[in-house]
């Protein structure tokens, strides 16, 4: 997962005072005679939709809940759809134990009352009481009884038995109230009983656990203790089929209905307890009845109705019992507001004119703005398409031409537009075998003729483009790189400078693919050493590094000597919260910040 917002906040005190100048710069000395970095101002500001709707369960009294993903919080609506009270039920407080990142999988104990999260980032599960009080979490990152490695989707039976998708271990944790692991069963593969990154899950009248078998477009049926009853469906886009992206499933226990979510098909598919089709709806769009880039989860209120979280349309979906649209919820959506950011992540300065683009990552979206400030554009939106992003990291512009190009990270591609937003060419697909195929890219640079570069970060290499998007090559291996994630041409010789988050180094490479050296800089969270680095630039004289877990800029010359440490934690302006993209332009440096979800700029003047 990405580093959220919240991990970055955590601990910063509120109300900070605006600092001074000289207060703003790092507690480490610059190198004499070199640069006095001056904080000069920011664009932009939080800017986030009124709902990011994904988990869903319905309580003992028929309110619903809705995790309210990007905004880290829990909300509950009446069966109406009118909030309950504020509305919001319960709201990540920033740090210690009750702290959760991104509300995954809701369920709820239909004897105690206990609430039940999937707090994913943290591989926990966290319980709550009925009313919203913390009350316990257990598990921690890793395979093995008590750990997970992405906890997604929980529920919990009559007997008070809780039932844990584990998505990337490919199993379902049994454990009891009190999070001891009673058993594990799934794993990877397409056998009867086992399971490729189970998503949804849900409970019949008789405590028969279905599972949303995503990777091999079926759902699975298994009784209480684990062992496998039955499944049905395959990939396709007919009836009881499922195109992909599989996510939800809610049963009406009374009626005996299974409700299934097909992301990818952005359709509701409704069958027996044993699978057989009764009827389907949906389809793509922003419309009553549609979805954008598919529903998330599920749930059947106490009226038979089926609520859909519909994430990319910032809404919750109402139907009923046969798929007929009910309502909406807000109504109408409260989409993010242009010119404001939801945890941000790339910056680039247009070299002709000083146009900005910044990659507004959770509201999958590029926005423009003059250098002034002043908003510009926006386009795009959670999606598969020429228009539509799937988290988009880095971007730059190019030189040769003022396209931008983009980094669609989860989706595995690369897209350029004009400097206007005018789609021109999109390359690769998701995967990790030979050259176009990408996992999870952070970052490209592009070369004074066009050609880009690619920092392929989940398949350890750079892939190079042509300035029109044609696979040239590619080059690194495992040995070179564990996690590249920045990337950046030299304006003196057209040298690469890669930053690897996972090694901790900077290593400098020809164009052809050359390793040529890896900079002597130490390791660590001290001032002149870096640890888990993202963005990287270069000027002519020196190598900027945003140091994101010290919510600093690091400054090397282009041999490795510490020249200064630029900022530090905090919100006050002047100080840094979780850079990640950064990219200096006449004499300025552009630090994109995730966590205080804005542009800070500073002036690199001379000493």
């Amino acid at each position: 997962m990405p580093t959220t917002l919240t991990r970055l906040v955590a601990g910063v005190a509120a109300g900070a005072a605006t600092l001074s100048l000289a207060s703003a710069l790092a507690a480490a000395p610059a190198t004499a005679g070199t640069i006095s970095p001056i904080f000069e101002r920011t664009i932009g500001g939080p800017g986030h939709a009124g709902l990011y709707a994904w988990g869903m369960t319905t309580l003992r009294d028929g309110t619903v809940l809705v995790g309210d993903y990007w905004n880290y919080r829990v909300l509950r609506f009446n069966p109406d759809g009118t909030p309950v009270g504020t509305g919001v039920f319960i709201k990540n407080n920033g740090n210690g134990p009750t702290q959760y990142y991104t509300p995954y999988g809701l369920g709820q104990d239909p004897n105690t009352g206990e609430i039940y999260m999937a707090d994913t980032d943290k591989y926990q599960i966290d319980v709550y009481s009925e009313a919203g009080a913390y009350l316990r979490s257990w598990g921690a990152k890793g395979t093995g009884p008590g750990k997970f490695l992405y906890p997604s989707r929980v529920v919990v039976n009559s007997e008070g038995t809780v039932y844990t998708a584990d998505t990337w271990d490919n199993t379902i944790v049994i454990s009891n109230g009190s999070g001891t692991e009673i058993k594990q069963f799934g794993g990877w593969g397409a056998k009867n009983g086992q399971i490729k990154a189970p998503h949804g899950m849900a409970l019949d009248a008789d405590d028969n656990l279905y599972v949303v078998d995503t990777g091999n477009w079926r759902i699975s049926v298994f009784d209480k203790n684990g062992v496998f009853l039955r499944k049905w469906g395959t990939k396709g886009s007919g009836p009881g089929q499922f195109q992909g992206d599989m996510r939800g499933i809610a049963i009406n226990k009374t009626a005996g209905w299974v409700y299934v979510v097909d992301g990818e098909g952005n359709k509701v598919s409704k069958f027996d307890l044993f699978g057989t089709f009764i009827n389907k709806w949906g389809g793509a769009g922003h419309g009553d009845g549609e979805f954008a880039d598919g529903g998330r989860e599920a749930t059947v209120d106490n009226d038979g109705n089926l609520w859909v979280a519909d994430m990319p349309n910032y809404r919750v979906q109402k139907f009923g019992p046969s798929g007929a649209f009910l309502s909406s919820y807000p109504n109408p959506p409260q989409p993010p507001p242009t010119g404001g950011f939801n945890a941000p992540r790339g910056v680039a300065v247009n070299p002709v004119d000083g146009a900005i683009a910044v990659s507004d990552t959770y509201n999958w979206r590029i926005q423009t703005f003059t250098n002034a400030g002043a908003f510009v554009k926006t386009w795009g939106e959670r999606g598969r398409g020429d228009y539509e992003f799937n988290y988009a990291r880095l971007l730059k512009y190019s030189p040769l031409n003022q396209d931008i190009v983009i980094v669609d990270s989860d989706n595995g591609r690369v897209k350029a537009y004009t400097k206007d937003g005018v789609f021109k060419w999109s390359t690769g697909v998701g995967g990790k075998g030979g050259l176009g195929q990408f996992r999870n890219p952070q970052d490209l640079a592009i070369a004074a003729d066009g050609t880009i570069f690619v920092v392929d970060s989940n398949n350890m290499r750079i892939q190079v483009l042509s300035k029109d998007g044609a696979l040239l090559r590619m080059f690194g291996t495992a040995a070179d790189f564990t996690y590249p994630r920045g990337i950046t041409v030299d304006p003196v010789n057209g040298n690469l400078w890669v930053a690897d988050s996972a090694k901790d180094t900077i290593t400098k490479w020809s164009q052809a693919g050359v390793k040529l050296a890896t900079l002597p800089i130490a390791k660590g969270t001290a001032a002149n050493a870096i640890s888990g680095p993202f963005g990287i630039a270069a000027d002519t004289e020196r190598i900027y590094v945003a140091d994101t877990p010290t919510h600093s800029v690091k400054v090397y010359s282009k041999t490795g000597t510490f020249v200064t440490k630029i900022s530090q934690r905090g919100t006050a302006k002047g100080r840094l919260l979780g850079p990640d993209g950064i990219i200096v332009d006449k004499g300025r440096l552009y630090v994109m910040e995730e966590g205080n979800e804005r542009i800070s700029i500073f002036n690199l003047r001379a000493s």
